[in-house]
């Protein structure tokens, strides 16, 4: 690896697209253990999040401009420097050449630089092919958005063209800040006051009273962030504590919880009266999960290893089941995703879906309420698996619950990232009825 900021960034696409390592992972490990300026830190974190984001997007670019056979290592250098030309304004030509020239004569030796230079410069000096080019629309969002054809085909078919083509824009747009306020831990002016203070612009949210959207300085640089006055999660995934109309004195299961943000949501709200129980299968994860518990300074949750799948010994007044999924939803964050899941992965997540929430119906008690929940859009993991429970399940029937727009009455609801310019979102709620 070369130290230098695209040297830095190649090494990580690499890690990434090649050897399974999760994005936002990896580029917080490069950060934190290296020497790198804050011009230098946007940079690597665009160069590393924009290529792998637009992976089919810049093959579909370079592959005009490559008659013989090149190696896989050249072929991701190549997109990552097609992106910075394509879509960063303020890299000159000879920076964005020199640099890859560089890496690639450090990597593969003097001969695969030339290569490296000649496709460069010849790409500089041309018309890059247009998608408009592409007659056919699902082919043509697959490959202007970079999502793949399987996945556009499931959405056209729930959702429609347009609709579909503003989801895959909307995956593309810059990742915002929200925050939740800690309400346990003092009034949301109070903790925007605190937030100003320290030189952040901080605007509410209009529909949830504890979102704040932040800009400024990374929040986690701040003293209310380190000291547990607020926490960084997306809206959407605040909306489902919400739903869940939580009663002052209730005890809450949150049976697949890490990083535990849903169940500290819980536990403030309910904060002091009513306890929540948060578990994951993991046992590695709960250490996350109590981490944060002592950072925000609950004392109404308590944190176990358990598998959803294996009986629980106790009856909960409510239940939160946010099952593992797809992730298909939260592309802004991780877009490494959308490359490694297939339709038989699917499959196989929506038998465990159903698998946990066959198991945690009989430790909720008559008249209790199950919410379930995933950060995914596709409608097998969502709609497909509430409907076969209930099908299979005569004791139990939709609750329903308030839109957060409209305010009518609804069964269940699909969060796409365009509605609120946050991740896609699923989120139901079902009641067991009275014997």
């Amino acid at each position: 690896m070369m130290n230098t900021v695209r040297g830095y960034a190649f090494d990580t696409i690499q890690q990434v697209l090649n050897d399974g390592a999760y994005s936002n992972l990896k580029i917080n490990e490069v950060l934190s253990s290296n020497e790198i300026s804050t011009v230098d830190r946007n940079l690597y974190t665009e160069l590393v999040y924009g290529t792998i984001k637009r992976k089919y997007t810049l093959d579909y670019i370079l592959k005009p401009f490559v008659k013989t056979k090149i190696k896989g290592w050249m072929r991701q250098l190549l997109w990552m420097s097609i992106y910075q030309y394509v879509y960063l304004d303020k890299v000159p030509d000879h920076a964005i050449i020199n640099e890859a020239v560089d890496i690639a004569k450090h990597r593969g030796g003097y001969h695969n630089g030339n290569v490296v230079n000649g496709i460069l410069r010849s790409i500089m000096r041309s018309e890059l092919p247009q998608f408009d080019e592409i007659k056919d629309d699902k082919k043509r969002i697959a490959i202007k958005y970079s999502i793949p054809k399987w996945i556009v085909d499931h959405w056209v078919t729930h959702h429609g063209i347009e609709t579909t083509e503003a989801i895959a824009q909307s995956f593309l747009e810059p990742v915002k800040t929200t925050v939740r306020v800690n309400i346990s831990r003092g009034s949301v002016d109070s903790i925007v006051a605190e937030l100003e203070k320290e030189g952040f612009k901080v605007e509410k949210d209009e529909i949830l009273p504890f979102c704040l959207h932040i800009t400024g300085q990374p929040i986690i640089n701040s003293r209310a962030f380190k000291d547990g006055y607020v926490s960084v999660q997306d809206k959407s995934s605040m909306m489902v504590a919400h739903i869940m109309n939580l009663g002052r004195n209730d005890v809450v299961l949150d049976a697949c919880s890490a990083p535990g943000g849903k169940a500290c949501h819980m536990a403030e709200i309910l904060s002091p009266e009513g306890h929540v129980d948060a578990t994951d299968i993991h046992t590695h994860k709960i250490d996350l999960i109590n981490f944060n518990i002592k950072k925000l300074k609950l004392d109404n949750i308590s944190a176990f290893q358990h598998d959803a799948t294996e009986p629980y010994t106790r009856t909960y007044d409510k239940i939160l089941v946010d099952a593992p999924c797809s992730g298909l939803g939260v592309l802004r964050h991780k877009p490494e995703i959308k490359y490694t899941q297939s339709k038989e992965s699917i499959q196989s997540l929506v038998e465990l879906q159903l698998q946990i929430l066959e198991n945690i119906k009989r430790n909720i008690k008559p008249g209790g309420t199950i919410v379930y929940s995933t950060c995914t859009i596709e409608q097998m993991e969502n709609e497909n698996v509430i409907y076969t429970f209930l099908k299979q399940n005569e004791e139990f029937e939709f609750e329903p619950f308030q839109h957060p727009v409209t305010g009518k009455e609804v069964n269940t609801l699909q969060i796409l990232p365009q509605d609120f310019d946050s991740d896609g979102f699923f989120i139901t709620q079902i009641r067991r009825k009275e014997s």
